[in-house]
């Protein structure tokens, strides 16, 4: 057995791929069965009893091509005003190779819907093209129907689908795939105009070798590169320059790819998501990606190391899907679930994605889209675990206004996927609490089921100051005043989260509550939480050494969290509190504080966020030395000020934090004081 290197077909762009597919495929029909074909790196290799000149030899001289044809097309070469150099060189050709080619042609011909040529009636003309399908699978050799079964299938109400591996039934704007196929076919071994000139292209079609042969000609969606020409731009326009042999061989891996599907599942199946690890376009994931982006769909062509039989790739490809939860994947960030959870077919190693998009006119690029290593990873499963909530929210009308944070949150989830990391997880809660702010701004209120591990999601976002005072915010919960998603999304007097900044409106959020507390004749402060924080983060907080969005976001996020039950774990912080929000946050703490073994219940007093948002932390801290003192404490007889953000320092009043002796000792007189935290 020999080993070739074929440097001509590497994984990009989708024409190569294809090709790849085209020589594996042929090669294991036409030549050796036991031929096996692998990736390494980005180039495809095959073990063949074959040498490489034997290979160059089966090509030029045994290549038996499949016949491509398309009359339900106009530029078919079937019709008067057709370009027919091709399919006449076909068909008045002698060569043994040609002979099923030569056959289909002449029952094309012969087909009644053929002959009766195009209706200007549209409903008339798309039962006419459905009927071509139907009739010539009747009468056209298995080669031919491996073709038809690629390029379009008809279903039991007569309406067609497009796998769009070949655009729409082997056409792509004004590209006829069909006739051009016939028409390259015509020059490389019909009537060749120079015999080496078919001899180098082929050897730079397969190996990559030099060439100075290539001829000006359309490219199609496979190879956006070349598409539109070099130097492209008003005025220095030119035609693409292409290798004849890349266009043949791509069209053969095209039958590769999707023939067979619909001979398999049968005509119930009309979507073009029966074609293999082809999805439902996600447009993100990509440099020039943009909400307002056309694409017709997504495909994931997969990668692999282990040297496989064309009997093999056949059965990967006609069971090709993806799935997530045992559901079928059906858009890309489905598709990019399953392939970090290993809810894809064995024996990937990965996935090169290609997007279909409208970018000349009205024709379409396959636009690669990145690579993606298949494998566990376990963002996967934190993704999977908000499958739920964004179903839910999509199941809803989202404003034009909208599609912008819902996209955002796309393209967080696919990043997350695709490289993994705190960071990007961090940045999936942000996305995703940006959108339900987005609708909370709107008086939306969006029930999220299937609550979250709070520990599992906080590890996931790799902690960090932002992560805990957002956990803390969003665990604020009260018996009387109820959960702060009621000062997030509520309407009224109720909704607290509102002001210019982060700060305000935390501080807003404090008197929303306490303010819910007073109408309910509450007893205690309503600012306990289920998370809570080391004090000393708090001073970050108040320095501005903090990232305010980033705690919004995340608070929004972090709603989703289930806090029921939750039991926490120990705390710390890098600082070091503020002997001045110690003071103040004594009226704010939800449990009472233990004075020589006497609780003192203290309450919250609103003259000291009054007094913080005019600024004048000295005064609110007056306020709770006397408020202390009338509980029979001993606060510390201390200057208060100190150069502290008041705005900022009142919002830290919200957060819930872990309280202990060593929190009191700065502020009271009596080294035992303890602090007691339900």
């Amino acid at each position: 057995m020999n080993t070739i290197n074929l440097d001509g077909c590497t994984t990009r762009p989708l024409g190569s791929y294809l090709k790849a597919l085209g020589v594996l495929r042929l090669i294991s029909e036409q030549a050796d069965p036991e031929t096996r074909g692998w990736w390494e790196g980005d180039t495809f290799h095959l073990r063949s009893r074959l040498s490489e000149d034997e290979l160059m030899r089966f090509f030029l001289e045994e290549y038996r091509p499949t016949p491509i044809l398309a009359p339900w097309n106009g530029a078919s070469g079937f019709y008067e005003k057709d370009s027919k150099d091709g399919i006449d060189a076909i068909a008045s050709s002698m060569g043994e190779r040609f002979a099923e080619y030569r056959l289909s042609i002449s029952l094309m011909r012969d087909l009644e819907e053929v002959k009766r040529g195009a209706s200007t009636d549209v409903k008339k003309e798309d039962e006419r093209r459905s009927a071509i399908l139907i009739s010539a699978r009747n009468v056209l050799p298995d080669a031919a129907v491996d073709w038809l079964d690629a390029a379009m299938a008809v279903g039991a109400d007569y309406k067609r689908s497009f796998p769009p591996v070949l655009g729409t039934g082997g056409n792509e704007g004004h590209l006829d795939y069909s006739n051009n196929f016939m028409g390259r076919l015509a020059e490389l071994l019909v009537a060749p105009a120079k015999r080496s000139e078919v001899n180098e292209l082929l050897a730079n079609s397969l190996f990559g070798w030099r060439t100075s042969a290539l001829q000006k000609a359309a490219v199609g969606q496979f190879d956006p590169g070349r598409a539109g020409g070099f130097n492209q731009g008003e005025g220095i326009e030119n035609k693409s320059l292409v290798n004849a042999w890349d266009f043949v061989l791509t069209m053969e891996g095209a039958v590769a790819w999707a023939s067979g599907l619909y001979r398999r599942q049968g005509t119930r199946l009309r979507s073009f998501l029966c074609s293999p690890f082809t999805v439902r376009a996600s447009t993100v994931g990509y440099g020039s990606s943009a909400a307002q982006d056309e694409a017709r769909a997504e495909i994931w062509t997969p990668i692999w190391s282990r040297a496989a039989s064309y009997r093999e790739l056949k059965v990967l490809l006609r069971e090709g899907r993806a799935s997530v939860d045992e559901r079928p994947a059906t858009n890309g960030i489905q598709f990019a679930e399953a392939a970090c959870s290993l809810g894809v077919d064995r024996g990937i190693d990965g996935f090169v994605r290609y997007s279909l998009l409208k970018r000349r006119g009205d024709s379409y690029v396959a636009l690669p889209a990145g690579q993606f290593p298949t494998g566990y990873r376990s963002e996967g499963d934190r993704i999977r675990e908000l499958r739920p909530i964004i179903d839910r929210i999509d199941a809803g009308e989202i404003a034009t206004s909208g599609k912008d944070v819902r996209r955002k949150l796309d393209n967080a989830i696919f990043e997350a996927l695709l490289r993994g990391g705190p960071s990007r997880v961090k940045a999936v809660v942000s996305a995703l609490g940006s959108m339900l702010r987005w609708f909370a701004v709107r008086g939306k209120r969006v029930w999220t089921p299937a609550p979250l591990d709070p520990d599992a999601w906080i590890e996931a976002c790799g902690g960090g100051v932002e992560v805990r005072i957002a956990a803390a915010l969003s665990s604020i919960y009260d018996v009387e005043a109820g959960g702060v998603r009621e000062q997030l999304f509520g309407t009224g007097p109720n909704l607290g989260w509102t002001g210019q900044t982060v700060a305000e409106r935390m501080t807003n959020t404090i008197e929303a509550r306490a303010r819910l507390a007073d109408s309910k004749r509450s007893q205690q402060n309503p600012f306990a939480g289920a998370f809570v924080l080391d004090p000393g983060d708090t001073t970050l907080f108040i320095e501005g050494a903090t990232d305010d969005e980033s705690i919004q976001d995340l608070l929004f996020g972090f709603t989703c969290l289930k806090w029921q039950g939750y039991r926490q774990g120990r705390v710390s912080s890098e600082a070091e509190a503020m002997p001045v929000y110690q003071l103040l946050k004594h009226l704010f703490l939800p449990s009472p504080v233990r004075w020589n073994g006497e609780e003192k219940r203290l309450r919250y007093d609103p003259r000291v966020v009054s007094l913080l948002r005019a600024g004048r932390v000295a005064d609110a801290a007056e306020v709770a030395i006397h408020r202390l003192r009338a509980a029979g404490l001993n606060p510390v007889d201390a200057e208060y000020e100190g150069g502290v953000d008041a705005s900022r320092l009142a919002a830290a009043l919200l957060i819930p934090v872990r309280v202990n002796g060593r929190f009191s000792a700065a502020i009271l007189n009596d080294g035992k004081t303890e602090l007691i935290h339900e």
